[in-house]
């Protein structure tokens, strides 16, 4: 059997669990990463333990093998969240949700494609104040005070929503941007020795508004999903190695869109 064709035999047990979430989450999941990693040993793709050195050279070859394992489970742990949401709604995630207790506003939160990348919406809602988040499509109906935007659509549509964005912050409300995985235009930055681009468009909403850009991401753990803010605001020269010492300290919250991403980029 090819890799492809074995990696394809483990995805009816993932559409299984997304049946079980709605009614054991947190056991859905653990068996989603026992799931994602056992694949990955079997398959020994998603990723390979070659992939993750290149990326983080200081890591041996049982390391690597370990990380590679770990990041085939947050893999399977996405699968079963999105099958989830297009099946059930975004309701059974709700209650899996940690955050801090407080993030200061205005601001804007910049998220990146690592960890649990799909289940930020729940926790948005629990901001208090107005949100809007950009998106290129999104898989679930939010409550208030959330908002999403779509980054898609003609160039006086997106010009319409930056200036509603900018009309959100001056308001004292908040905005998310995807700051990585850029398809258009984009500033260039390294990341891991790789060059990462980034998107303008928060950097350039914090130039417009004063207001300062604050690192989010998104971890599975084992009680559920957990809501990760940076310390201090990011610029576009600081965002870059604050991504990179993030997944130097924690290299299995590497997702493979970002994972190919950096792998397809010059080295530096």
């Amino acid at each position: 059997m090819s890799g492809s064709d074995s990696a394809r035999s483990f995805d009816w047990p993932g559409k299984l669990l997304a049946r079980l979430v709605p009614f054991q989450p947190r056991l859905a999941f653990r068996l989603a990463r026992i799931l994602g990693a056992f694949r990955q040993r079997i398959t020994r793709r998603w990723p390979t333990a070659a992939e993750v050195r290149a990326l983080f050279p200081h890591l041996d070859d049982a390391a690597a093998e370990r990380v590679a394992r770990k990041i085939g489970a947050l893999t399977e742990c996405n699968r079963v969240l999105v099958h989830s949401i297009l099946r059930s709604g975004i309701d059974p995630i709700r209650p899996l949700m940690s955050m801090p207790d407080s993030i200061s506003a205005p601001c804007i939160l910049g998220t990146f494609h690592v960890g649990a990348v799909h289940a930020l919406g729940p926790a948005l809602e629990r901001l208090g104040k107005p949100v809007t988040s950009f998106r290129l499509g999104s898989i679930f109906t939010p409550r208030a005070p959330l908002v999403i935007e779509s980054t898609e659509g003609s160039a006086e549509q997106r010009a319409a929503a930056f200036y509603r964005a900018m009309t959100q912050l001056r308001g004292g409300g908040y905005v998310v941007m995807a700051l990585d995985i850029v398809t258009g235009s984009f500033i260039e930055t390294r990341c891991l020795g790789r060059r990462l681009p980034l998107a303008r468009g928060a950097f350039a909403l914090s130039r417009m508004t004063g207001v300062p850009i604050l690192p989010l991401v998104v971890r599975w753990t084992s009680d559920g999903v957990q809501i990760v803010i940076g310390d201090a605001p990011v610029t576009e020269e600081t965002t870059g190695p604050w991504l990179e010492q993030y997944l130097v300290d924690s290299p299995a919250e590497l997702t493979l869109g970002l994972l190919r991403t950096l792998l397809a980029a010059p080295l530096h």
